[in-house]
C-alpha cells in the first residue's frame, strides 16, 4: 500500500492546532462535550453495567489523575476514561454518525478529558483534541464500512479505540512518529462485537469504554518510548485486512484539515439503538395527531431498512432494561402506549407492561432497503397503523430528529442537558456547568471545569 494512510493521518492529528478550527466546528465541538456530560451523567444514575463496574473500579484505587463522571473520587486515567465511557454509552442517547455506523463521542471525550484533566490542559486543547478523535473515527468509520458491520464488529469499538489514541495523543502533544506508535498500539487492542445487541445488551457500553481506556493507554506508553506496527491500518495483517477486508481509502485522506467531519454528527432524543429513532418518530407523530387508542389497534407495520432490523428485530418482548433499546417493536409499541420515549419510559417497568406487551404482538416488520441511502441522504422507517374499525393511518420519516439534515435547535439540546441530569445537580449547579462550556476556549484549566462538576 502505497498511499501511507497511517502516516498522513499520524500528521493530521500531531498539526492540527485550534487556531485552524472553523468557527461553526469550535460550536459543534461544545456541543458534543455537552452532550456527553449529559448522558454520561444519565449513564451513572440509571446504566446497569456502571452499577457494577465504577464500584468495582473504586474498589481496585490508584493513583488518583481523573474524575469519574456522577462519583467524587479520582481514579487512574485509564480507569476514569473506562468509567466514562461506559457511562456515557449506557443509555445509548450518545451523539453517532450515520455513514460512520457508530458513535465516536463515547470513545474520544473520556479518553481526551481523563489525560486533559490530569495534566490540567486548556479548553483549547480538549476542543482541538474532541475534534481531531472525531474526524479519525468518521473517516475511518465510513471507509470501512459496511464492511466491517456486516461482518458483526461494532464501530465504536472497533474505531473508537483509534479515535480515541488520536484524541489522546493530542492532548499530551505528541509528534508524529509517537502518533504513528500510538496509532499501532491502539489497533492492536481494537475490539467489539455486534453480538451484544442481540443478548446480554448490558455489556454493550463496555465496548465504547474499552475503546477509551485502549486509546488512552496507547498514547500514554507511546509517549514513554512504546513502538507500534508503522503501517497499522493499510499494512499486511492490519486493521484494514482483519476488521473489514475492503476500504474506501478517498474517504479517509479527502480534504483531511480542511473539511471537518464533526458537523455530519447527529443527537440522539431517545435512549435505543439509532435505527429504531425514525419509527419513534413516526409513531408518536400518528400517537399525537390521531389521538390513537392502544386498544383500539389492530395491526401495525413498520418498514425500515435491512440493517436496522438486523440489529433490532426480536421475536419476543425484552427481558430487562437494556434488551428494551434493542427491540424496535418495543420501541414503537412503548411510543404508542406512553406517548413519550424517554429515559423514564425505556424501564424495566415497562417490560412488564401488559398494553405494550399486547401491541407488541400486533406489530409487523417489513425490511426494505429503499428506507437507506448515503446519496439521498434517507435512514428512515413507515410506521402504519391499523384500527379494527380498519381505519388506517400512515407516517413516513426520512431522517430522525438530530440528523445533520433534520436538526435539533440549542434549546433541545439543553432542554436534554436538563433532563439527563435531573435531580442530580442543582440547578445552579446546572446552569454553572453549561456557561463554562459554553466559554470552553478561554478556560485555562479544565481541572475548574471537573472540580465543578465532581462537587
Amino acid at each position: 500500500m502505497s498511499l501511507k494512510i497511517t502516516d498522513k493521518l499520524a500528521e493530521f492529528i500531531s498539526n492540527t492546532e485550534y487556531s485552524q478550527l472553523p468557527e461553526d466546528i469550535i460550536d459543534r465541538a461544545k456541543e458534543s462535550f455537552l452532550d456527553f456530560l449529559a448522558v454520561s451523567i444519565a449513564g451513572y444514575r440509571k446504566g446497569p453495567l456502571s452499577k457494577i463496574m465504577i464500584p468495582y473500579l473504586l474498589q481496585i484505587g490508584g493513583k488518583e489523575e481523573s474524575t469519574i463522571l456522577g462519583v467524587n473520587k479520582k481514579v487512574p486515567s485509564v480507569n476514569a476514561a473506562l468509567a466514562n465511557g461506559i457511562n456515557a454509552h449506557s443509555m445509548d442517547l450518545d451523539d453517532g454518525h450515520r455513514k460512520a455506523l457508530g458513535h465516536p463521542g463515547v470513545s474520544v471525550i473520556p479518553a481526551a478529558l481523563a489525560v486533559g484533566e490530569s495534566i490540567g490542559c486548556n479548553g483549547k486543547v480538549l476542543l482541538t483534541a474532541i475534534v481531531v478523535g472525531y474526524e479519525i473515527f468518521i473517516r475511518i468509520g465510513k471507509a470501512v464500512n459496511p464492511y466491517l458491520f456486516s461482518r458483526g464488529f461494532h464501530t465504536t469499538g472497533v474505531c473508537g479505540t483509534l479515535a480515541a489514541a488520536s484524541a489522546t495523543a493530542k492532548v499530551l502533544s505528541l509528534n508524529k512518529e509517537k502518533v504513528v506508535s500510538a496509532l499501532g498500539i491502539a489497533g492492536t487492542q481494537c475490539a467489539g462485537l455486534l453480538a451484544v445487541t442481540h443478548s446480554g445488551q448490558m455489556m454493550k457500553p463496555l465496548n465504547a469504554g474499552k475503546a477509551a481506556q485502549n486509546g488512552v493507554l496507547s498514547a500514554l506508553i507511546s509517549k514513554e518510548g512504546a513502538i507500534g506496527s508503522l503501517k497499522i491500518l493499510e499494512g499486511k495483517d492490519g486493521f484494514v485486512q482483519a476488521f473489514s477486508g475492503n476500504c474506501d481509502y478517498a474517504l479517509i485522506l479527502d480534504d483531511l484539515d480542511k473539511s471537518f467531519k464533526l458537523k455530519g454528527c447527529y443527537k440522539k432524543f431517545y435512549p435505543s439503538c439509532r435505527h429504531t429513532h425514525a419509527a419513534i418518530d413516526a409513531a408518536l407523530y400518528l400517537k399525537k395527531k390521531e389521538n390513537i387508542i392502544p386498544e383500539n389497534i389492530k395491526e401495525i407495520k413498520v418498514t425500515t431498512y435491512p440493517a436496522a432490523l438486523k440489529l433490532t428485530q426480536k421475536e419476543k418482548m425484552p427481558e430487562d432494561e437494556a434488551g428494551t433499546r434493542f427491540n424496535i417493536a418495543f420501541a414503537v409499541s412503548l411510543a404508542l402506549v406512553k406517548c413519550n420515549a424517554g429515559i423514564n419510559e425505556f424501564s424495566a417497568e415497562n417490560v412488564k407492561n401488559q398494553q405494550i406487551s399486547d401491541l407488541f404482538n400486533k406489530v409487523k416488520l417489513i425490511s426494505d432497503s429503499s428506507f437507506e441511502s448515503k446519496e439521498n441522504n434517507i435512514r428512515g422507517a413507515e410506521v402504519e397503523i391499523i384500527l379494527k374499525d380498519d381505519t388506517r393511518f400512515k407516517k413516513r420519516v426520512l431522517l430522525p430528529k438530530g440528523e445533520p439534515e433534520n436538526p435539533a435547535t440549542k434549546q433541545e439540546l439543553y432542554d436534554k442537558y436538563y433532563s439527563c441530569i435531573g435531580n442530580f445537580w442543582t440547578i445552579d449547579k446546572k446552569e454553572e456547568v453549561l456557561q463554562y462550556i459554553q466559554d470552553l476556549e478561554n478556560i485555562d484549566n479544565i481541572k475548574m471545569i471537573m472540580d465543578l462538576i465532581k462537587v
